[in-house]
């Protein structure tokens, strides 16, 4: 009894543990859109997060850390849409645009975090280790999907692979940063035609 105790109070502080962490990321995103990411200072965060700065300490080393894992969680966000749909038999045109569309959806609800996270992606923020290493990450995801189209025989094998994952999330990045600048149109619309224009421009040609 005493061993289960020990086991049902180690769960919960975990759980209050991940909690904390959790909350002051969600806090944290919401200042960095609200203020600016050099306006937010670290104890209005811990304020806000109901915690003391020292307890912030325990969870993070900097404000930057905290951005940090805010765009180490939207990045997996991506990636996961990628290996998704690694295990189904559709094409590559149909993978591209599931990718595309759950992705749509989710920066059309959060363009502004989306905008900052992307900031920092380009070295705005942070250092460029830490932005080559997160696009590196989605280059790998979208390196495989792009390698099943070639194994399945729908994407062209004639240009050497890196440079099919430049054209695709290269053409994807450029459609997401000229919906979060405007934001005039449909980001959904947008991608649905972007993946349908990489789908044909990498599919093989006829010889």
């Amino acid at each position: 009894m005493e061993n289960l105790q020990l086991v049902v109070k180690e769960g919960i502080r975990e759980r209050k543990k991940r909690m904390t962490h959790e909350r002051i990321c969600d806090v944290a995103s919401k200042l960095f859109i609200e203020k600016g990411y050099s306006n937010t200072t670290i104890d209005a965060i811990a304020d806000l997060s109901d915690i003391s700065k020292p307890t912030f300490f325990n969870y993070f080393s900097s404000k930057l850390a905290v951005l940090h894992e805010i765009i180490d969680i939207m990045d997996e966000q991506f990636v996961s849409y990628i290996t998704d749909e690694l295990d189904n038999h559709d094409s590559t045109l149909e993978r591209l645009q599931h990718v595309m569309r759950r992705s749509a959806l989710f920066i059309e609800g959060a363009p502004e975090l989306t905008r900052l996270t992307l900031v920092e992606g380009i070295g705005a923020i942070g250092d460029v280790h830490k932005s080559q290493a997160r696009f590196k990450r989605m280059h790998g995801a979208m390196g495989q999907l792009i390698k099943l189209g070639i194994t399945q025989g729908d994407v062209r094998k004639d240009y050497p692979l890196e440079l099919l994952i430049q054209t695709v999330f290269g053409s994807y990045l450029y459609a997401l940063l000229t919906w979060l600048t405007a934001q005039e149109h449909s980001l959904e619309i947008s991608l649905e035609g972007t993946a349908v224009f990489l789908a044909e421009s990498i599919s093989p040609r006829d010889l």
